[in-house]
């Protein structure tokens, strides 16, 4: 493989991390619990970015029971999150 060739590969290589970050940039995975008590929303990094809780269930519902969905939720999200992250990354980059 000649000088060219390596710098035309790194190129190609460039681009589609760059593509790849656009295309997860902004992207948040939301996910519920089982109950439907709770949502929570994750970006590609996994971090939590949105909370959403269903007012007119959580009042009569034991915050154990609450705190539950809420960790419910959150690791659905994250699991989504990571997963759609590797999707991506094989689409551009080909890889796993």
């Amino acid at each position: 493989m000649g000088l060219a060739d390596m710098a035309a590969r790194a190129e190609r290589a460039q681009r589609a991390r760059e593509a790849l970050k656009q295309d997860l940039a902004g992207r948040v995975v939301t996910r519920r619990d089982a109950h439907g008590l709770v949502e929570i929303g994750v970006d590609t990094s996994a971090q939590v970015v949105e909370v959403a809780v269903n007012a007119s269930s959580v009042g009569r519902v034991d915050p154990k029971l609450l705190a539950q969905a809420v960790l419910e939720a959150a690791t659905s999200a994250q699991r989504a999150a990571r997963e759609l992250v590797a999707e991506r990354r094989s689409y551009h980059l080909g890889v796993e």
